[in-house]
């Protein structure tokens, strides 16, 4: 069972609530610039895709320290459904640097033109295989170009213009794009070439096509070696149903089944956050969780 989602109007709502508060927020002193300067404010280039054959929309938030010290590699963060997320992240992320819980590190936010575009065309680069009819979807399946990409595009031009650590790279997602994330660790593995090595998988849409993860998890021969982190995460609003119950723990126990040696798995639940808003908090404690020594 999937639910076709209403993803603009949800963000949209989330969106509006941001500005609100921002807007309380300004009413008053700023006595915090000395983290809330700790990123640059995103900028955003068009970069087309030949393995896709699209243009995406990249946004980019760099440290404040950035240009200090040439010698310094950073990690990278790269973000789904940027024109949703990117913003509230690198703003959370400002905090979190500045007080150490996450070190500084080169945000990268994969957009689309618009939110429409993004609300319509994602399910096109988030989902691998085909979805079932049911779905109503009317484009999908094209996560192993998404994935090319990202390997084979994406990440090389960044690594050309900017000092990355690769081995310390993050990729975040929520909903299909935590799908995506996990398609993403998983085919990884089946290659045995992980261009980037730690997941963050928010609210994932692990019901996808009959649960087709599930499956291959259990039958995949592939084993990580290579040091990886997983972080999974779920609000409680994403397993109130029968059908999402104990989906969670089942999907880590398969993981862990696996024994694979170079795998570090945790997972979480969120009380009282629904779908939508489970996503911040996610890729925040997520990163934690990455960072952490």
């Amino acid at each position: 069972m999937i639910k076709k989602l209403s993803f603009l109007l949800s963000i949209v709502v989330v969106l509006s609530c941001t500005k609100e508060e921002k807007n309380a927020t300004n009413k008053f002193p700023q006595p915090l610039t000395e983290f809330s300067d700790y990123y640059s404010e995103p900028v955003a280039d068009k970069f087309y895709s030949t393995k896709v054959s699209d243009t995406f929309k990249i946004f980019k938030s760099f440290p404040k320290s950035y240009h200090k010290d040439s010698t310094r590699k950073y990690p990278i963060v790269i973000i789904l459904d940027a024109n949703a997320f990117f913003e509230q992240t690198v703003t959370q992320l400002k905090f979190d640097s500045f007080i150490g819980l996450v070190p500084s590190a080169i945000i990268i936010g994969i957009g689309y033109k618009d939110f429409p575009t993004m609300d319509s065309v994602r399910t096109r680069d988030y989902t691998y295989p085909n979805a079932i009819p049911e779905y109503e979807m009317s484009i999908s399946g094209g996560a192993p170009q998404f994935k090319k990409f990202i390997d084979d595009e994406l990440i090389p031009k960044l690594s050309k213009e900017y000092p990355i650590d690769l081995e310390r790279s993050v990729l975040c997602g929520h909903s299909l794009g935590g799908y995506f994330s996990l398609y993403y660790l998983l085919q990884s593995a089946e290659e045995n070439k992980y261009t980037i090595k730690n997941i963050v998988s928010a609210s994932p849409s692990l019901h996808y096509n009959n649960r087709y993860l599930f499956d291959w998890v259990k039958n995949s021969k592939a084993v990580i070696h290579s040091s990886v982190k997983l972080y999974i995460s779920m609000g409680s609003g994403d397993i109130a149903d029968e059908e999402s119950k104990g989906m969670l723990d089942v999907f880590e126990q398969q993981w862990i089944n696996k024994k694979h040696p170079g795998l570090k798995l945790k997972k979480e639940e969120y009380s009282n956050f629904g779908h939508i808003d489970a996503a911040l908090p996610g890729f925040i404690k997520g990163l934690s969780y990455v960072f952490e020594e």
